[in-house]
C-alpha cells in the first residue's frame, strides 16, 4: 500500500474504535505531499464530518509561528539574538529584566512567568494592552538566561509583541506578509464565523480534576471554549488548524523559505542546554523557539512543536520530511500518532523523545 493508503488505514482504525474520535495525518516529502489522511467526526453528535480542511485547536503548536518569524528577522538583520529585549521594547526592562536578550525569550530562559496574576478573567486575557502592561511590570524569578522553564502561555505575548516593536507592523500582518498566512486558510490565529464553521468540536478523553491554578487560563480546554479567546491572536497558544495546514507551514521552514540553512541549523541547535536537574518540559529541549531532540550528536534532528492534548508539527531537518497530527480527542489518540509517525521513519529512539 502506498504511504496515503496506510494513514488512512490507521485513522480509519483508529476512529472506528472510539466513537466521537477526529483524526487527521499529513506528511511530506521531498518537499511534495504525500499523505493527507482524515477520519471521523468533528461534532461529538455526529453532524458533521472530519474532512481535510477541518479546523483543530492546536495549543502550544502554535508556537512554531513566531519562532519562524524571529528567526526570519535575525536571518535579514534585523534583529540580534544577543541584542537587549529593551533596545526595542523599552517598557519590558523592570524587575530584574532589563538584561534580557532576544535569545532568552526564543529559548525559554528569560524567567518570565508562564501565568500572570493579572489574568483574573477571559476579557483580561483577550486584551492585549492588559497582558503586555502585566508582562513589563512582573518580576522574573531567575536571572535571564541561567535556567529554563517553559513558557507554556507568556510565550506568545512575549515573541509577538518583540516582533511587533521590531517591525512596526501587526503580528498577524507581518506573518500574512511574509510568512504566507494570507494563502494557507489551513492555519489561524484569529477565527471568524465562517472559520468557525470549519472547526471541529474538542473534548478530554478523560475528565480531570479541575485545576487550582490562580490564572483564568486553567482548565486549557476550559479556555480555548470561550469565544473571547477563539478569535483573538496570542500565537502561544490559540492557533486552529488541519494536519495539511501545520504541515505545509512546517514544510516551508524545513525547506528554507523563511530563512537560510545556516539560520535554520542555527534555530534547530541547542540555544539552552539545561543542568542536570534543571526543570524541562517533558525532557525536550529548546532551540530558537522550536522544540527539539534527537541523539546526543544531533540532538536538534527534530524540530517542531506539539500542543497540549496531542497536537504536533514536527520535521527532520536533515531529510526533509514532515509529519502533523490533529485530534478532537485531548490526550485519547497518542498510540495511533506514534505508529503514523513509525510510518514515516520518525519512531521514537531510546534516551530522546520528539518534540
Amino acid at each position: 500500500m502506498s504511504i496515503q493508503q496506510q494513514a488512512q488505514q490507521l485513522l480509519d482504525e483508529a476512529t472506528s474504535s472510539l466513537p466521537g474520535l477526529g483524526l487527521q495525518f499529513c506528511a511530506f516529502q521531498d518537499g511534495k505531499c504525500v499523505a493527507s489522511a482524515f477520519s471521523g467526526d468533528a461534532a461529538f453528535d455526529g453532524s458533521k464530518k472530519v474532512d481535510e480542511h477541518t479546523l483543530f485547536p492546536i495549543y502550544s503548536t502554535s508556537k512554531s509561528v513566531p519562532a519562524t518569524a524571529l528567526v526570519r528577522l535575525v536571518n535579514q538583520g534585523k534583529v540580534s539574538l544577543d541584542q537587549p529585549v529593551t533596545d526595542f521594547w523599552s517598557e519590558f526592562g523592570k524587575n530584574g529584566k532589563e538584561n534580557t536578550r532576544v535569545l532568552h525569550l526564543l529559548n525559554h530562559t528569560s524567567g518570565v512567568p508562564q501565568r500572570l496574576r493579572e489574568q483574573t478573567s477571559y476579557e483580561a486575557i483577550a486584551d492585549w494592552d492588559t497582558m503586555i502592561h502585566a508582562i513589563e511590570n512582573v518580576a522574573c524569578d531567575w536571572t535571564p538566561g541561567t535556567k529554563t522553564r517553559y513558557q507554556s502561555l507568556s510565550y506568545g505575548w512575549l515573541t509577538a509583541e518583540l516582533i511587533q516593536r521590531i517591525t512596526g507592523t501587526s503580528f498577524i500582518d507581518y506573518i500574512k506578509a511574509e510568512l504566507g498566512f494570507d494563502k494557507n486558510s489551513d492555519f489561524i490565529f484569529g477565527l471568524d464565523d465562517e472559520t468557525e464553521k470549519r472547526t471541529s468540536d474538542f473534548k478530554l478523553a478523560n475528565e480531570k480534576k479541575k485545576s487550582s491554578s490562580f490564572s483564568k487560563c486553567d482548565p486549557l480546554d476550559d479556555l480555548m471554549k470561550n469565544d473571547l479567546i477563539r478569535r483573538m491572536v496570542q500565537p502561544g497558544f490559540n492557533g486552529f488548524a488541519s494536519a495539511y495546514g501545520l504541515a505545509v507551514f512546517l514544510n516551508d521552514v524545513v525547506n528554507c523559505k523563511f530563512f537560510d540553512r545556516e539560520h535554520l541549523e542555527l534555530a534547530t541547535s541547542t540555544g539552552f542546554r539545561p543542568e542536570k536537574g534543571a526543570p524541562v518540559c517533558n525532557n525536550t529541549m529548546f532551540g530558537l523557539g522550536y522544540a527539539i531532540c534527537g541523539p546526543v550528536d544531533d540532538p536538534g534532528l527534530f524540530f517542531g512543536h506539539g500542543g497540549y492534548g496531542g497536537t504536533e508539527v514536527t520535521a527532520n531537518r536533515n531529510t526533509g520530511t514532515v509529519c502533523a497530527f490533529t485530534t478532537n480527542i485531548l490526550d485519547g489518540a497518542e498510540d495511533v500518532k506514534a505508529k503514523l509517525y513509525a510510518l514515516m521513519g520518525m519512531k521514537q529512539r531510546d534516551g530522546w523523545e520528539r518534540p
